[in-house]
């Protein structure tokens, strides 16, 4: 291969290649609301709702979300550069689909945790944003018992209230 020929083949890679690096960016990715925030703090969740015994296992899977995206540190002390206020205000479930043999029959439900967040970026000394509702839910099936399959859809959707928590707090949307 000749040099100009490498040349222009070297060319056309550099200009397919940069359109693909276009949303990247180096540096803090996490704009400007958490400019300088590299901590969160996460105190116990409240819960409001009447479901029992939710605190402990949102909480732990908010901090292992956090742990997981690794965009901010957890620190369980209120020196933190943010913290972030979660409360359970209802637990629900939906009838989806009916059984194929009896339509007065529920088979299939939705398990849904709301909660609201607010989230203060200590640095600015500002909250970023104030009792944005934030839900988590899941799917299950009925067993001989609803309220066993409720018990064993708890975790799931309570792992999906904390995805979506902490994508609330790392990506802004």
């Amino acid at each position: 291969m000749t040099g100009r020929a490498a040349r222009a083949l070297a060319f056309v890679f550099v200009v397919l290649a940069l359109p693909g690096c276009a949303g990247y960016r180096l540096g803090d990715v996490s704009g400007r609301d958490l400019q300088g925030v590299r901590s969160v703090y996460v105190p116990t969740v409240h819960n409001t709702s009447l479901t029992p015994e939710l605190e402990m296992t949102v909480t732990n899977d908010i901090i292992r979300r956090f742990n997981n995206d690794g965009t901010l540190t957890v620190q369980q002390n209120p020196s933190a550069d943010s913290e972030l206020d979660v409360t359970v205000t209802n637990v629900f479930e939906t009838a989806v689909r009916s059984s194929s043999s009896d339509v007065l029959v529920t088979a299939e439900y939705q398990l849904s945790i709301q909660a609201t967040a607010t989230y203060v970026n200590r640095k600015l000394g500002r909250k970023i944003f104030e009792n944005t509702t934030v839900t988590g839910s899941t799917y299950f099936f009925t067993q001989a018992d609803i309220q066993e399959g409720i018990r064993q859809a708890l975790p799931q959707a309570s792992a999906d209230l904390a995805n979506n928590t902490v994508k609330l707090v790392t990506e802004g949307w």
